[in-house]
This record gives C-alpha cells, structure tokens and sequence, in this order.
C-alpha cells in the first residue's frame, strides 16, 4: 500500500540520489544578524542555481539521458556542493540546516553513485520493469488525448521526444547486454507481456489516442494547416509505434536469452537473480540500499534486522493466535471453524486446530482460519444494500462488497477521530473513502492514499481486497494520520521560507516510515485495547471500532466476532500482520538481492511468517526483486522516528509533547532519515 506520487522522469528517477551525512554536527545557532541573513540567502542561490543547471542540461519533456548527460550532471552536482559547503552552516537557523543537510545528503550520494564503475546501472537497465513500466507510461503520456488543436501542436514536440527517447534506452539496454548488466529472464518476460497494450495497431491503443482524437477534430475543420498537422502528427505517432515495437522485439528476444536463468522465460526457482550478481553488484546494491533507506546500513544489517523483527512479530501473533483459540466455546479451547469455499465453489466448514497437543500455537493453521470467507467483504453470503454509500459503490465491481467495506471504514474513521486529534495540531483537510473503478480493481492494488484529492482509494473487489481485520491498521497507514497527515500538513502548517528545491524531494524512507509509525500509534492512542507493562495491547477498552458498548456482536462484520475483545485482538493483528510485511521486507530483499535467493524461496519465506494470501505473496516477491532495495525504506524509516521519538521522551520527561514532536517531524515535509535524527536533536536541545 503505497502512496501515489507522481512518477518523475527517467532523469531524476534514475540519477536522483543521497547518502550519508558528513560532518552533521550541530552548532547553536541564534544569530539572527546579518550574517545570518547571508547565509540563508546564500544557500537558496545554491539551490535556485543547481535547478537551473539541471533544467539546461535536459529540458526534454522524458528525459533524454546520455553518458555525456550523466556526466554533466556529475558535474553539477559536484559544482553545487562545493558552493553549499562554502557557507557557514553554523550560521544557520535549525529549519535551514535542515534544508542545507537535505541539499547536501542528495548531492553526495549523486556523486557517490556517479563514480561507481557502470553508470547506466543505476539509471537504465533495472529501473524500467514489469513493476515501473516507464516506457508504457511514457507512451500513455506522448499518446494521451487533449482538449484543441493548438494543444496538439504543442504535444507533437512530446510525441517526437518519446521517439528519441525509446531509441536511446533501446541502445542502453544494448550496451548493458554486452556488459552483462541485465534483468533475469524471469522479469524480463513479466517486463515484455506488461508492454503488450504499448505495441497495440489499434485507433484506441495507448499511443493513437490523441491521434484519433485529433483527425476527429482536424476533420470538422477546413484550416490547412490543421490538416498538415494531422499529417505531421500521424507521422511522428507511426514512428513512436516502430520504435515501440523494435524494443518490447528485443526485449522479448536477444536480450532475454542472453539474460540470467534457465529455459526460455527463466523460473521462479532461479537463484540469483538480484543486483548482487552483477558486475559490480554488490557495491550498487548497496548504493540502491543508501538512496532508499538514507540510514547506511549494510544489506547484512538490514537483512539481519529483519530476520530479527520477523522472529519478535511472529511470538505476538502466536499471542493474539491462542487469545482468540481460548475465548472459543469448543470444550478444548484449541480449536477454531469457519465457513470456506471448496473448489466447485460449494460452502463448507472446516476446523482449523490453533493450539498443538503439546500446548504450542499452530500460526500456520491461524493463518488459514484469518483468511476464510468470512473475513472477507462479498465472500461471507452477506448482502448489504440500501446503505448511504450506494451511489458511491456504483462504480464497484461488487456493490454489496463495497457497500459493506466503506460501512466498517467510515465506523473506524469516525471512532478514531477524537482519539488522532489529542496527538496532533488540528487538522482541517478532510478525507473521503473512494472505491477503486470496476475496471481498474486488478491493476491498482489494495489501497492508496491520493494528496491531489485527499482521497483514500480502496479496492473492494472481493477477490483483490483485503481482509475485515486489515480495515484499523490500512486506516492508520493511508489515512489518518498516516499519509493523509503528511499531505494535509504541507497544505496547513507550511514553513514560511521553504525553499522550491526542497518542495520537489521525496523519499521512501520518510513518507512510508510515518505512515508505519501512524500504524505502531494505534497501539498507544489504545486502539486496540489498554496496554500492559510491555507496551502490548490487552484488548479491553478499546478506543477504535471494537467498542464494548454499542455494538451488537451478532450482526458486526458479519458476525465473526464473539465480543469486544476478540474484536480487538484480531484487528491487532492486522496491525501484527502489516508491521510483519515490513520486516519480512528487510529480509526478503536483501536475500534476493545480497545472498542469491530465488523467487520461490522468498515466497516461501513470506508464506512461513504471515498470514499474507498467495495472491499477495506472488506479486509481493516480483516486485523486491524488480523495484531493487525500495522495500527497505518502509521499515528503516519507521525505526529511526520510533527511535527519535523514545529518546525525545526519555530527554523531555514532562515536557514532552505529542503535538509538538509530531509537527517537528511533518511541516518541514520529506527529508532524509538522518537528516530527521538532526531535526529532532535541534528540537530537543531547544525544549530543554
């Protein structure tokens, strides 16, 4: 579940960069004078300078990278952080260090990665996969339609520019094969069949669209030179196709049987497959881990956190496992039943034995119970209709599923709202729960969070959603006051002087590291219950939708709750099973990564430590091994704010504040996770 950023070029997506701080140490600073002044002045010349550089260097609308342009920038880079450097940071205001830090963090891990041996490592051969398919999203944006003519006219510059474009990641892909620095066959074809609509000859495939549109307008015209334009067009719209077609044929043929892994397509099976086993693997790898996480820590760290964290999650699911086996009525007190669907689709109940003969919690067997019909909107026999949310659910493929899926979200979002606001400066910017379009529930994934339209996107196909206990934490992640927070800050809570550079950055670690932390702040606004003496929920007095009052237990959910507590102990683990995701996260990419595991390996891995379903498990295992050292920013950027906030509580005492620890870490919006743990420090030092 990722927020919705919009996608950057192939330029900053690729050559955009960070790592570690040097010489972060922390000078007081009050001058207020005229050196101060200088300073700050000073700093947003560099920045204005450095975008300005970046803009001459490349000022096509896709990106037309090069080695020389490569290298340019290299150059720039090099350029612009020697100029930050020449400025006094002591001079500095404690919000400006944190955009000179920031400016500073980009620049040295740019640098760093542009002086490792192959270059187009980290720019052109891995970038580009099933998982960020930039060249189909490329071509919807050169063949999109437009609103007149004159709009036409300008786009043509864009249609010719992704000619260019394809032409030259078709030759860089050329050259990584002759250095062997490719994907596995096994992405690769996954790779080539997502770029089937792109090659499509029809009037409505991805890059005929403005074209089809433009000769209906063209034809109600009797101006010649909108004729010629339809013409010019046309043209440059055929060559965008070839060029299209000549690299998904390459793709799917010299390049993929050169490529690593056995067969024609390759297998799941296939060991090493990740960056690791690359020419010079191991050292980009670990670059990938940098400008992802923006912790430094190696991939055996990482890897060993994770293999850590799976094993402390796993003994608290264990915990809620043999809760809710022992509030059951099965004279035992082992033993839990649900209602499934066999394969002819017929209803049957099955037993699911959770509590060993040796006393020992069977999670494999809890695991299967969680993911049964009926916890599942639109697969439990229910049918719910009639509700305010029928006009909204229009659009669903299931309305009965979807009526009932925004039923329960709105219930938690309006328990939780008093609860959220106690920890956070007040928050105007609503959100609204809107359910994924029928036709686009396969292909958008479980949920997202919109900033553009303070959305919350949710995938009510019963079949691709997920589960009732999942409803608490997805809220907590997505929405309030997890990515919906970070949104809605920037708009209310703006830094006075925050400069254009640092309202153009965003990293992984900071926005999917809040919104894991807003998920562990359920636990502590007692969501899910009181906690006991180790900071773990007891499912009594629930502040969220599990109340003890006011709910009728038979009916909620369909029913699949015996009471409040067992409500809140399996919303828990949701919250257990999300956090789980994480740390196998950790786990998972490095080992594909760093120590050689296949696909099959990593699916099995995830399958032994959560209650993640198949469909989940597959998808998840393609996209670490396609979307290199991303998976690790979520968990790495979580730890840092959770050790911030641990240390800001044991140096303030009673002068701690939530609100105030929570608008220190948002209104300045995103930044590196090092540069957050100086941030913090300068704020703590200050409330001393």
């Amino acid at each position: 579940m990722k927020q919705r950023y919009h996608r950057l070029s192939v330029v900053t997506a690729s050559i955009i960069a960070a790592l570690a701080l040097s010489g972060c140490n922390d000078d007081d600073s009050s001058n207020n004078g005229s050196d101060a002044k200088q300073a700050k002045a000073a700093m947003h010349t560099v920045f204005d300078g450095f975008t300005s550089e970046i803009k001459k260097i490349d000022d096509t609308p896709l990106g037309q990278v090069t080695d020389q342009m490569a290298k340019l920038r290299q150059e720039q880079d090099k350029q612009s952080l020697t100029e930050l450097e020449k400025i006094d940071r002591s001079l500095l205001s404690d919000e400006d260090k944190i955009y000179y830090d920031t400016f500073k963090f980009d620049r040295e891990l740019a640098i760093r990665g542009g002086e490792l041996p192959n270059q187009r490592f980290g720019t052109f051969d891995i970038p580009s996969t099933h998982f960020y398919n930039y060249i189909e999203s490329n071509a919807e944006y050169a063949g999109k339609a437009l609103e007149t003519v004159k709009e036409y006219q300008d786009h043509l510059a864009v249609v010719q520019d992704y000619t260019r474009w394809v032409t030259n990641l078709h030759d860089q892909y050329i050259q990584g094969q002759v250095e062997e620095i490719q994907l596995p066959k096994v992405l690769v074809k996954r790779y080539v069949d997502s770029s089937a609509e792109l090659i499509k000859d029809a009037d409505d495939s991805m890059l005929k669209v403005g074209l089809t549109h433009l000769k209906t307008l063209v034809a109600k015209s009797t101006n010649k030179d909108d004729q010629l334009l339809a013409l010019q067009y046309e043209r440059a719209v055929d060559e965008a196709l070839a060029a299209s077609k000549a690299i998904v044929a390459y793709l799917g043929g010299d390049y993929q049987n050169s490529a690593r892994g056995t067969g024609v397509d390759g297998d799941i099976t296939d060991k090493n497959i990740g960056w690791g086993d690359l020419p010079n693997g191991k050292v980009w790898y670990q670059w990938q881990l940098d400008r992802n996480s923006t912790t430094g820590k190696s991939a055996d760290e990482l890897n060993k956190l994770g293999e850590d964290l799976v094993a402390d999650a796993k003994a608290e699911m264990e915990r809620v496992a043999r809760f809710v086996a022992e509030k059951q009525d099965s004279p035992n007190k082992d033993t839990l039943t649900a209602k499934w669907l066999d394969d002819k689709g017929d209803e049957q109940t099955k037993t699911y034995k959770v509590i060993n003969a040796d006393k020992t919690v069977n999670l494999s067997a809890f695991f299967d119970y969680l993911n049964s019909e009926a916890f599942f909107y639109g697969r439990d026999g229910r049918t719910i209709s009639g509700t305010a949310y029928a006009k909204t659910c229009e659009v669903a493929s299931s309305k009965t599923a979807c009526e009932a899926a925004l039923t329960d979200y709105y219930k938690f979002k309006n328990d939780a709202n008093d609860v959220v606001a106690k920890y956070f400066k007040a928050i105007k910017t609503d959100y609204k729960i809107v359910p994924i379009a029928a036709e686009r529930e396969l292909y958008d994934g479980v949920a997202s969070y919109s900033g553009s339209s303070t959305s919350f996107n949710l995938n009510t196909n019963p079949k691709y959603s997920l589960q009732k206990w999942n409803v608490s934490t997805l809220l907590l992640h997505e929405a309030a006051p997890g990515h919906h927070f970070q949104n809605a800050y920037s708009l209310e809570y703006p830094p006075a002087d925050k400069p254009e550079y640092i309202k153009g950055v965003w990293y992984t670690a900071y926005a999917e590291g809040w919104a894991l932390y807003t998920e562990w702040l359920g636990l502590e606004m007692g969501i899910y219950g009181d906690l006991d003496v180790n900071g773990k929920p007891t499912f009594v007095n629930g502040t969220g939708m599990c109340k003890t009052a006011g709910v009728d237990y038979t009916t909620f959910q369909g029913g699949i709750y015996k009471d409040a507590q067992e409500c809140n102990a399996i919303q828990y683990f949701g919250s257990l099973n999300e956090a789980q995701l994480r740390n196998m996260r950790l786990a998972v990419d490095t080992g594909i990564h760093a120590k050689g595991w296949s696909i099959q390996e990593a699916r099995d891995y995830m399958d032994a430590n959560s209650a993640l379903g198949d469909g989940d498990i597959a998808s998840e295992s393609f996209r670490y091994a396609a979307y290199v050292g991303q998976a690790v920013s979520y968990k790495s950027g979580y730890l840092v704010i959770k050790e911030m906030l641990e240390k800001a509580q044991s140096e303030l005492g009673s002068n701690f504040s939530w609100i105030e620890f929570h608008d220190q870490l948002l209104k300045y919006g995103d930044q590196p996770m090092e540069v957050v743990e100086t941030s913090i420090t300068n704020w703590i030092a200050s409330k001393k």
